[in-house]
């Protein structure tokens, strides 16, 4: 099953602020940068002419009583994991796509909950444990075989009457719908489009040796996709119990300096908390609450997990600097929500090993070779072709050339 809810974010403002459902709404997108385009619009807005990815100055242009919204990231992000939870609860497989879409799991559950449209009418009433009854009656459902059919299904669907299509049906359903459903990259798109295919069905027509000699493999997952042969099951969504700490400002902070030595405190104690459990950090988030509303944030993934503070601090400040925050902040939050393995990496001479420190004065031949020096060795073959180490041999101690006394031999155990 598919639930999707159409401009999910804008939906969220105006139901905070519900006297601008009458008007001509914009959102923008969260400040990345020096431009600021549209992301996404209100009905009256669209009919004005005013589209996604447009710049202010041209939608204003467009639509002189347009209402600029700035986002909301966190208050998005909240409304969604909380929409997770509660569907959860009705199945425990479930994916988040982004863009107000989730895909649920619903296989082995006539039982519980009945056929495809009571299990479809049970989700949507458990949405009005964490939406407004608006929003909810805004979202669609859509119930097929697959992910991209239950997908397309939803799209189909009107607002709070579920689409429901059996597996013998998928064929003749995707068939007439446009081949812009696809999963694919819009260029892709386009170029079908060109050829004159506009439907699903029309695929049909072109053998699969044209499609991919003209695409490549791609050309081959649009033609199952087209006549419904792949199905592509729900990954379970699986989120590691996020880390959060945060700061108040007695008075909003708009000076970067300021902002750096809070988020070096806040990493401090966020790599200190007993839940970290020895597990390196992989991914870090920054939140801010601003002056006068609203929110702003990054999110980094760092090359390499660590638990070092200035390894994860720098590409946040770098971040930080090339695009600040919009306002003055008055809440700062360092969230860790994605981990790598254990922090602590064995000594390569370990104390506790025989051939490390207990075996000091011992020359490192084949057998008396630590056993997590191999694995070093190993990881650095695996990573440059080849050991990078070498091992001092003496050769002609009482050469009276110092160079003929020791030589260099490659070191690989």
């Amino acid at each position: 099953m598919c639930l999707w809810l159409p401009t999910f974010e804008l939906r969220l403002e105006l139901v905070r602020s519900p006297e601008l459902d009458a008007t001509s709404v914009a959102l923008l997108t969260p400040a990345e940068g020096v431009r600021r385009e549209v992301w996404q619009v209100s009905e009256r807005a669209a009919q004005a002419g005013v589209r996604p990815g447009m710049g202010v100055s041209q939608a204003v242009g467009l639509c002189p009583f347009l209402t600029l919204l700035e986002p909301d990231p966190a208050h998005y992000d909240a409304a969604g994991e909380a929409m997770l939870e509660v569907l959860g609860g009705l199945t425990p497989v479930v994916e988040p796509a982004g863009g107000g879409r989730v895909f649920l799991g619903m296989d082995g559950l006539e039982r519980l909950y009945g056929g495809p449209r009571r299990q479809a009418e049970r989700a949507l009433e458990s949405l009005l444990e964490v939406l407004p009854r608006p929003l909810v009656a805004a979202t669609r459902a859509g119930w097929a075989p697959g992910k991209f059919g239950a997908w397309v299904a939803a799209v189909a669907a009107r607002p709070g009457e579920p689409m429901i299509v059996r597996e013998e049906e998928l064929p003749s359903f995707l068939a007439s719908r446009p081949v812009a459903a696809l999963p694919v990259e819009p260029s892709v798109i386009e170029r079908l489009e060109r050829l004159g295919i506009g439907a699903l069905g029309e695929l049909v027509v072109l053998p699969e040796p044209a499609l991919v000699g003209q695409f490549g493999d791609e050309g081959r997952q649009v033609l199952a996709w087209a006549t419904g042969r792949r199905i592509d099951p729900v990954r379970p969504w699986h989120r590691p119990q996020p880390i959060r700490v945060s700061l108040d400002f007695p008075v909003p902070v708009g000076q970067s300096e300021t902002l750096f030595g809070a988020l070096d405190r806040l990493l401090e104690r966020a790599i200190s908390r007993p839940l970290r459990r020895g597990r390196s950090i992989r991914g870090v988030r920054v939140q801010t609450g601003l002056e006068g509303g609203g929110s702003w944030g990054l999110e980094v993934v760092l090359r390499e997990p660590t638990v070092a503070r200035e390894r994860i601090a720098l590409p946040l400040r770098t971040r930080l600097a090339a695009s600040p925050p919009p306002r003055a902040v008055e809440t700062l939050t360092v969230e860790l929500f994605d981990f790598g393995p254990a922090a602590r990496q064995a000594d390569l001479f370990s104390r506790k090993e025989e051939g490390g420190r207990e075996a000091a004065g011992r020359e490192l031949v084949d057998g008396e070779v630590p056993a997590a020096l191999r694995e070093a060795v190993l990881e650095l073959k695996l990573k440059f072709g080849h050991s990078p180490l070498y091992r001092v041999v003496e050769v002609d101690p009482w050469s009276r050339i110092p160079e003929r006394r020791h030589a260099l031999l490659n070191f690989d155990p």
